[in-house]
């Protein structure tokens, strides 16, 4: 099977470096902040769930953490008033940009079910389902806890432990664990909204998947699936 281009832009990453991927991202974050500079700031907070702080600012929520987005020059940044890393600035400009203000369609799809997601499913099945089931193997409660420590919300699938989180304002998605034994690995299945490809692309949504295996798993996904997805987009 020839390598499509998310593996190709992971290959180059570990050769190459972080640091030069965050450099290739200026540009797509310069032309979204010139986007979103001519818009009304209350249009795309409704739109996109942020809250309107006043005239000036947005806040948008991720995970657990708030950001604060100044208009007109769309710089964001962390709650301590830093400017955040280019990578994640790019994935919430691409949120913002991208949002219409479709409300949640409550229906599951995995991730090869989104727009274009058949030709990534294999990849993402790699980083996000295949080390989650690796990851918690044979210790469903192990799972349990760590999904409740991140606010999940427990779901109903048959002979499975399975959570609901939110990502971003519209963005939520399903993990769901079939714990195995000795004898039958565990599998897991990462689903996301059916109106996920209304607020961001097919490969960023996958990278979301990737941070939520990791900080299911308690470790840092920095700089890995989102930076490489984030790279892959049109310029």
């Amino acid at each position: 099977m020839r390598p499509n281009r998310f593996q190709i832009q992971r290959e180059q990453l570990a050769v190459q470096g972080p640091q030069k991927w965050l450099d290739t991202l200026l540009p797509k974050v310069t032309r979204l902040r010139a986007e979103l500079a001519q818009r009304d700031p209350r249009d795309i907070a409704q739109k996109s769930g942020a809250t309107l702080v006043d005239d000036r600012t947005l806040q948008l929520i991720v995970w657990d953490t708030t950001h604060p987005i100044t208009f007109p020059d769309c710089i964001v940044r962390d709650s301590d008033g830093a400017e955040t890393r280019l990578d994640r600035q790019l994935l919430m400009l691409m949120y913002l940009t991208i949002a219409d203000g479709v409300p949640p369609a409550n229906r599951w799809l995995r991730y090869r079910e989104l727009n274009g997601g058949i030709f990534y499913s294999h990849a993402f099945h790699g980083y996000a389902e295949d080390r989650l089931a690796k990851a918690f193997h044979g210790e469903p409660e192990k799972f349990s806890l760590a999904a409740i420590r991140l606010g999940g919300k427990l779901l109903s699938f048959d002979n499975s432990v399975s959570f609901e989180f939110v990502a971003m304002p519209r963005i939520r998605l399903g993990a769901v664990l079939w714990s195995g034994d000795e004898d039958f690995p565990s599998s897991a299945t990462i689903l996301f909204d059916a109106s996920a490809n209304h607020y961001l692309p097919t490969d960023v949504v996958g990278a979301l998947g990737s941070q939520l295996v990791s900080r299911l798993m308690g470790v840092s996904d920095d700089a890995g699936e989102t930076l490489t997805a984030l790279a892959v987009q049109p310029p």
